[in-house]
């Protein structure tokens, strides 16, 4: 009984604290909290996300919320990954990218080879492809731009080579 009570005061306490609990066999991947989509744009970023996961046999999710109910970015984002089950493989490999309408930032996550395939030096070269947009609020644009250079980083990150410093993209 003192089981089951504590699982109970588990799950109330995460429900309370904002993470979705969502089916984790479930294929959504955009979770648009904050309502900044149009039902289009979900479904033309859910489609474009289905096609890049096939592609590059790693997860990719993108959330936007309105506050982090306390959390930082970065807690909030690692968190919604965790309790979502997302991930491929043993490693959980995957990418999530988040953006918080609260303090109006954004935090990308990396697990398993995500963090192997996305270097310091990557993640800041893919933060400054994708500002324009998420300062003009085309936030659509910015994760297409998001998803695209996700799939050019696992494909440079498949020959061995990660773009890292001294190795990122050409403009």
């Amino acid at each position: 009984m003192k089981r089951l009570g504590l699982v109970l005061s588990v799950i109330f306490l995460l429900l309370l604290s904002g993470v979705s609990l969502a089916d984790t066999k479930s294929d959504q991947r955009v979770y648009d909290q904050a309502g900044l989509f149009s039902e289009e744009e979900v479904r033309k970023l859910e489609e474009e996300i289905q096609n890049l996961r096939e592609d590059i046999n790693m997860d990719v999710a993108l959330v936007t919320i309105l506050d982090a109910h306390g959390r930082t970015s970065e807690r909030y984002a690692d968190d919604f990954y965790d309790y979502n089950g997302y991930g491929f493989g043993e490693e959980r490999d995957g990418i999530l990218f988040l953006i918080s309408m609260e303090e109006r930032d954004w935090y990308i996550s990396t697990t398993g080879y995500g963090i192997t395939a996305f270097t310091d030096a990557g993640l800041t070269y893919i933060s400054e492809q994708i500002l324009d947009d998420l300062s003009e609020g085309e936030y659509a644009a910015a994760f297409t731009a998001f998803a695209e250079l996700c799939d050019d980083f696992i494909t440079q990150a498949d020959t061995g080579e990660p773009y890292d410093t001294g190795n990122l993209p050409k403009e």
